[in-house]
């Protein structure tokens, strides 16, 4: 027996149009819109990423990991580092020995606080990026072509304002603590 997938039992409009049904009069519909339009855009722009660097041999964590020490002024230590690029710290430990293993980054004993380590770029790392960069924009921009300047700050305002809810919201584990 065939499973095949109706084309339209894909879209967020029908998908929608199911919850909305399955849970009644009380269900904001606006909310799961949202929240698979989000997803989806999410995905897209992560593969277009790994599309990206796949023949650098680079992750999409790995990259905004050299952007975001090309741009610092000194060596992050690794708490700075995953706040800078949204990632759990414990997480950023085999993301960091990736680069270290291609010597894009080196580890450095931080003498203010000897058991933890700062982050750098190296020279390797460094050339790659000025090598790369000006491609990336380039790709960036084919990306987002069909928003304009006023609609990228309009999304940027806008995803910043939902980070921030997130990242506030009364929540443990999953669960609402607090309406």
């Amino acid at each position: 027996m065939s499973h095949d997938t109706d084309p339209e039992e894909s879209t967020v409009e029908w998908q929608v149009a199911r919850a909305q049904a399955e849970h009644g009069p009380g269900f904001d519909p606006d909310l799961l819109t949202l929240t698979l339009t989000l997803y989806r855009a999410m995905s897209a722009f992560d593969r277009a990423g790994a599309a990206e660097l796949s023949g650098h041999g680079l992750s999409v964590s790995q990259f905004n990991i050299l952007n975001v020490l090309h741009r610092a002024d000194r060596p992050l230590n690794m708490g700075e580092l995953a706040l800078a690029i949204s990632i759990r710290p414990a997480n950023l430990t085999s993301v960091i020995d990736g680069l270290v293993q291609r010597s894009f980054v080196e580890r450095r004993i931080n003498p203010d606080d000897r058991r933890s380590y700062l982050i750098a770029n190296t020279a390797t790392g460094e050339r790659f990026l000025e090598g790369f960069l000006p491609s990336h924009w380039r790709y960036l921009e084919a990306l987002v072509w069909r928003l304009d300047g006023e609609d990228r700050r309009a999304l940027t305002a806008l995803l910043d304002k939902l980070r921030e809810s997130i990242e506030t919201a009364q929540v443990d584990r999953g669960q609402v603590i607090s309406p």
